[in-house]
């Protein structure tokens, strides 16, 4: 993790702007900033999608908590105490230690899920397989398969899985929006995720940006290039293509 006033220095010093009050935090600076991070939120996402980045990536923003399903034994995203990048982990049946810092939770409606704040993650000897959606059908009726939710299960051999967030209610907001699935079944019972949290974009100079070291230089360059092509502001539409994609695996190796 490193600092914005870091990045606006560099920026500085690259413009020959050390002295000068040509460019401004506000109106420059920390939007080109702003624009680099979610530039390289749309690369991460992308070699996300094409299985070329490993969760040590996100070392630095990664987060584990308790969390008590639902009904439907199932997580919302909503619970969760800081915005949700990407899933890392799930492990039903876990081995939890009570902080006494924090207040023992209520739990008053069985149909919604919770963060379980006074409960920390220790151990747990299940873990949960992620599936796709068609994984998911297919799975639940067949016994060697993760995921398996039929009579014919054993409780030594169970295999858990999960399917990523999706919108069973059809909103995009409240208890039930974007939820995690979890089987075999975990009916109002405690699992712990481990995630990402989606880095937040600066407001101030001061700020941190909740990247790796490792990636600085990279967001150095994209910021300095919004800042000179004055696409700084953000309203400049971008893409990106799989050269960013091995620009930002180049840099991890």
């Amino acid at each position: 993790m490193f600092t914005a006033l870091e990045i606006r220095n560099q920026l500085a010093a690259a413009l020959d702007a050390e002295h000068s009050d040509h460019y401004r935090d506000q109106e420059d600076y920390i939007p080109a900033i702003n624009g680099a991070i979610r530039w390289m939120v749309s690369v991460v996402n992308m070699a996300l999608g094409q299985n070329k980045i490993g969760e040590e990536f996100f070392r630095e923003i990664s987060y584990t908590g308790v969390f008590r399903t639902d009904n439907n034994s199932r997580i919302s995203l909503s619970v969760f105490p800081s915005e949700v990048w990407s899933i890392l982990a799930i492990y039903p049946k876990c081995d939890t230690q009570v902080r006494k810092d924090r207040p023992f939770p209520i739990f008053p409606d069985d149909t919604i899920s919770y963060f379980v704040p006074n409960r920390i993650y220790v151990t747990s000897v299940h873990d949960c397989k992620r599936l796709s959606v068609e994984e998911w059908s297919r799975n639940k009726v067949n016994p060697f398969e993760a995921g398996y939710d039929g009579p014919a299960i054993c409780g030594d051999l169970i295999q858990y899985a999960y399917l990523s967030p999706l919108n069973h209610w059809n909103t995009n907001t409240g208890a039930h929006s974007s939820e995690i699935e979890i089987r075999p079944r975990l009916i109002n019972e405690m699992a712990a995720v481990v995630w990402a949290k989606k880095p937040t974009e600066i407001s101030t100079i001061n700020d941190n940006i909740e990247f790796p070291d490792s990636v600085k230089q990279l967001l150095f360059n994209k910021a300095l290039n919004y800042i000179a092509y004055k696409q700084g502001d953000g309203t400049t539409a971008y893409t990106v293509s799989n050269n960013d994609i091995q620009l930002l695996l180049g840099v991890l190796q």
